[in-house]
């Protein structure tokens, strides 16, 4: 079992110094780069080539969604108005996460 989570980590180790390096290249942050891209070049690369140009995520700004559910089995506070209303209480209220 050890060893089965120390190559779950060697992997996981892997894939970022993959997205490290394209977002190097792209120059953005490695959390912009696609870890499922990252993982799906590692599994068609061949040996010896070099990592190419990795789907970058958008800057998503304002993508704050409010902590609520819709139906009655979970304890956030129930979604009571249209999530438009909502969006617009967090940003007057000051609780984004930014």
């Amino acid at each position: 079992m050890r060893k089965e989570l120390a190559v779950y980590c060697l992997v996981y180790n892997l894939v970022h110094a993959i997205m490290a390096r394209a977002a190097q290249r792209h120059g953005v942050s490695p959390w912009r780069i696609s870890f499922l891209d990252a993982v799906r070049w590692l599994l068609s690369a061949a040996p010896g080539e070099d990592v190419p140009e990795l789907l970058v995520i958008p800057e998503r700004p304002d993508r704050h969604e409010p902590r609520v559910i819709k139906d009655l089995q979970d304890t956030y506070r129930k979604m009571t108005q249209p999530r438009n209303e909502l969006r617009k209480g967090l940003k007057t209220q000051g609780n984004t996460l930014k």
